[in-house]
């Protein structure tokens, strides 16, 4: 269940530049109905395959990642600038909890390779800075151009426990 809420929050951040309406998140290299785990859709992010309302797990709207469809700066649980995701409304350096260069997702301000705790490519997010098939996490379902903010945010919720 932490995974999964986990996943959620950092599809929040589902800032991305849409090419296809609707895409679905996958576990691993499968693109099985039964093996999705999310639907992004209009700013929202839903559990599993569904689009309802009462699904929504997170929301998108101006660089800020809000908790279910809130859209209040209480509900916000981070924000993504220039290439940094931060804790909350917080912009501060000290509050950056990741950062988003070139396909790849970094422990808080750092961009060395041995911080490196995820990268992106063809459509899948792997583990640490592999693109192995063996370290695929999620795939997705549309061939998108995802915004760093979708990565840093999908990315380190997923993986938070390395924190």
């Amino acid at each position: 269940m932490k995974k999964f809420s986990l996943l959620v929050l950092t599809l929040l951040f589902c800032g991305m530049s849409i090419l296809a309406n609707e895409i679905r998140i996958f576990r691993g290299n499968s693109t099985y109905q039964s093996d999705c785990v999310a639907t992004y859709k209009d700013g929202k992010l839903y559990r599993g395959n569904s689009t309802y309302q009462s699904d929504c797990i997170a929301t998108y709207e101006k660089g800020k990642f809000y908790k279910g469809n809130s859209t209040y700066q209480s509900d916000c649980v981070a924000t993504y600038q220039d290439g940094k995701l931060y804790k909350g409304n917080s912009t501060y350096q000290s509050d950056c909890i990741a950062t988003y260069k070139d396909g790849k997702l970094y422990k808080k301000n750092s961009t060395y390779q041995s911080d490196c705790f995820a990268a992106y490519q063809d459509k899948k997010l792997y583990k640490g800075n592999s693109t192995y098939s063996s370290d695929c996490v999620f795939t997705f379902s549309s061939n998108v151009k995802f915004s760093p903010a979708l990565h840093s945010w999908f990315l380190y919720h997923y993986f938070q426990i390395l924190f």
